[in-house]
């Protein structure tokens, strides 16, 4: 649970707080699957309990403090009024990891069934996310990790001002925002989507500290994959998530559902000034039809219905494709397990997670990141399941273009012939940690002391000469990604991969002058006022040198277009 630091001004919300249910229309003029959506709405309305006035206008739920499940609003489909969830009562979140604390800036409120809208309810209402965020992955994680972060407990800002975003960074921990839309005050930190979000991004931090600064389309959008994939994996703790989301989806995980649609307030709050930067329903969607494409052939921004190397826009290919193993896992169900439903997802969310971890610790930083990491999920399935959810795994990456059919049928053989333990798996039972052979041990330093990859200059096609982290791993897996017109794709080079991504950074102003002015020309820095988390990445002197260094890791809001708007 979260301690108190010193006592921050608390700030005003207004008063409207959320819209209403929205109006029904003339049935007359409803296609079918609108009538069906409507009728769904009010079944909900009149299965609620009736407001006594208590709190606001909220009737206290049962436990001692109040949350949301997943997100603020329950619905928010472009062209009709939002809807908003109703918050569940639960009782005060513990977080019993001693190397994996978290502290929320600010005083902490006394424990109690507070409205939403409140700052106290902003506070239990981020407690507990990160709890059970926490609780989730701690023990799928390697014994001994501990944050990145400069301060433990790893410090977390609820509010730090106006923009439409969160971030990571290891200096200040989890940071949060607030903005004013169409007379609704939309708080990052309100949304168990976003926090869990952004607790992905410190937790792979922690596991995998060298990502952090890898100059590499696939890290950079694996790394936001996986905070989509923390939130989908950390809400689906929650029991009355798994019943809504197993009737709405009638155990099909990967069709679009509550499941799938990450951080549907704030889609709703971009929408409103940059329709085309986000999903119809929310911020992103993991039930897409993306095809994995070379990064670096993509246009460094692009629709939300498109695909392009924007790290957001891109992540969508590896969450999706992470979604459709969920699904397959599920039908194949857990050994073992409960026989209902909820149990059995409760136990495969726990097996997927499991394995995504043990592909990530094998897999080497390198330019094809995405077809490492899933033939290190497929080895783990191997070495801990006997390879129960093989063939969840190799259908789901190979529809998805992960790996070609060739590269996954010859993983699954040598991988059959060799107990799982062919690519640097030293030994492991089904009820301990995966031992890896030359392993860094990074999960257990500091961001100060974690391994770094090698420093290398680099020349764009723009002219600017930098240095940077290049993902030189060598593969450890003989696999590639499918190429569209057949085939598998050809791996593309540590340098090509740097050189699109600081072009991308550049594309899009992502990168601030920091300790050398004037590296990046200045007809390459957009004139126009920009959010403060818009910055990604600094240039910094390093023994003569000018480096570029990731500031922080923030949530995309904005889409591929940045979380700028008119003011």
């Amino acid at each position: 649970m979260a301690t108190t630091k010193e006592t921050k001004t608390a700030r005003t919300r207004p008063s409207n707080g959320r819209p209403s249910a929205p109006k029904s229309p003339p049935q007359e003029v409803l296609p079918d699957l609108l009538r069906k959506l409507q009728r769904m709405i009010s079944e909900f309305e009149q299965s609620r309990p009736a407001k006594t006035g208590v709190k606001g206008g909220y009737e206290p739920a049962d436990g001692q403090i109040r949350f949301y499940e997943d997100d603020p609003f329950l619905r928010a489909v472009d062209g009709a009024d939002p809807v908003p969830a109703e918050a569940i009562g639960g009782d005060v979140p513990v977080n019993s990891h001693e190397l994996l604390q978290t502290e929320i800036v600010g005083e902490q409120p006394d424990p109690e069934a507070f409205e939403p809208g409140s700052n106290e309810f902003l506070f239990w209402n981020a407690t507990a996310a990160l709890a059970r965020g926490i609780n989730f992955w701690a023990p799928l994680l390697p014994e001994g990790t501990r944050w990145s972060t400069s301060e433990e407990p790893m410090q977390v800002e609820l509010d730090a001002g106006i923009d439409l975003n969160a971030f990571y960074s290891r200096p200040d921990g989890l940071v949060f925002f607030h903005d004013d839309i169409r007379g609704n005050r939309v708080f990052s930190a309100e949304s168990p989507d976003v926090v869990c979000h952004e607790l992905g991004h410190a937790l792979l931090d922690a596991l995998k500290p060298e990502l952090f600064d890898a100059m590499s389309l696939e890290v950079g959008a694996f790394h936001e994959a996986f905070g989509d994939i923390s939130g989908m994996l950390c809400a689906l703790q929650l029991p009355s998530l798994r019943a809504s989301v197993l009737e709405e989806t009638g155990g099909e995980l990967n069709l679009n559902s509550r499941l799938s649609q990450s951080a549907r307030e704030l889609g709703w709050a971009i929408r409103t000034f940059a329709p085309d930067a986000v999903d119809v329903d929310c911020l992103r969607n993991a039930a897409n039809s993306f095809f994995y494409r070379d990064p670096g052939a993509l246009p460094p921004n692009a629709p939300a219905s498109e695909l392009s190397s924007e790290v957001h826009s891109f992540s969508r290919v590896f969450s999706g494709a992470f979604l459709d193993v969920l699904a397959g896992m599920f039908a194949v169900g857990p050994d073992g397990a409960a026989a209902d439903d909820s149990e059995n997802l409760a136990v495969v969310s726990r097996d997927a997670g499991r394995l995504l971890v043990e592909g990530i610790r094998v897999a080497p930083v390198g330019s094809s990141y995405y077809s490492q990491v899933a033939a290190g999920m497929v080895q783990a399935d191997q070495t801990l399941f006997g390879g129960r959810y093989r063939a969840a795994l190799t259908s789901a990456f190979v529809r998805r273009g992960i790996l070609s059919p060739a590269a996954a049928v010859s993983l699954c053989r040598d991988l059959r012939a060799h107990g799982g333990r062919e690519f640097g798996v030293a030994g492991a039972a089904r009820t301990r940690q995966l031992q890896f052979e030359g392993d860094n041990e990074g999960y257990k330093k500091s961001g100060a002391d974690a391994p770094k990859l090698p420093l290398r200059p680099l020349t764009t096609r723009f002219g600017v000469t930098v240095h940077v982290h290049l993902p030189s791993e060598p593969n450890r897996f003989g696999v590639a990604a499918a190429a569209v017109t057949g085939g598998s794709e050809q791996n593309y080079s540590a340098e090509e991969d740097a050189r699109s991504f600081v072009e991308d950074l550049i594309q899009q102003g992502r990168i601030a002058d920091g300790d050398a002015p004037g590296t990046i020309p200045a007809e390459l820095i957009p004139p126009m006022a920009v959010y403060p988390s818009d910055k990604t990445h600094h240039l910094v002197k390093e023994d003569g040198r000018v480096v570029i260094k990731r500031r922080h890791f923030c949530c995309g809001f904005g889409g591929s277009f940045g979380c700028r708007r008119v003011r």
